[in-house]
């Protein structure tokens, strides 16, 4: 996917206007356009700044490396901080895990496994439901 595309894609996914993008970058919306249509293409400096604002690696928007994950970098942390509480909570004394006996590590790899998917599948029906057109993949 050619930088114009991937970059409309992104800022569409996050919901924000030409306008809005180009304000946060201090260029005009007409830039933005040029960007979008493949008209122009912007410096390392302002790569760099539309990276950070959209939290991807510059190769991912130049299209040398693909990332084809639903999700944000901030939404893995999110996911992996709930995994981690819900893990520790499952292997305190009290907790399911340490019911009915021993829990081999295999048992607990299984465990780790189904609340991941299970958060995976939350965060995302989560995005639906209060950005009903953020994160939709193109057919490609």
């Amino acid at each position: 996917m050619e930088f114009g595309k991937r970059l409309k894609k992104l800022r569409e996914s996050n919901n924000l206007m030409q306008k809005e993008l180009a304000a946060k970058l201090g260029c005009s919306e007409k830039t933005i356009s040029g960007y979008e249509r493949g008209e122009r293409s912007p410096k390392k400096d302002t790569l760099k700044k539309i990276a950070e604002i959209f939290d991807v690696s510059v190769d991912y928007l130049i299209g040398a490396e693909e990332n084809n994950s639903l999700f944000t970098k901030k939404d893995e942390r999110d996911i992996a901080k709930s995994l981690e509480r819900i893990m520790c909570k499952l292997e305190s004394e009290d907790g399911i895990l340490a019911y009915g006996g021993e829990v081999t590590d295999t048992d607990r790899d299984l465990y780790r496994i189904a609340i991941q998917n299970a958060l995976e599948v939350i965060k995302l029906k989560n995005k639906e439901k209060y950005n009903p057109y953020k994160n939709k993949k193109s057919p490609k």
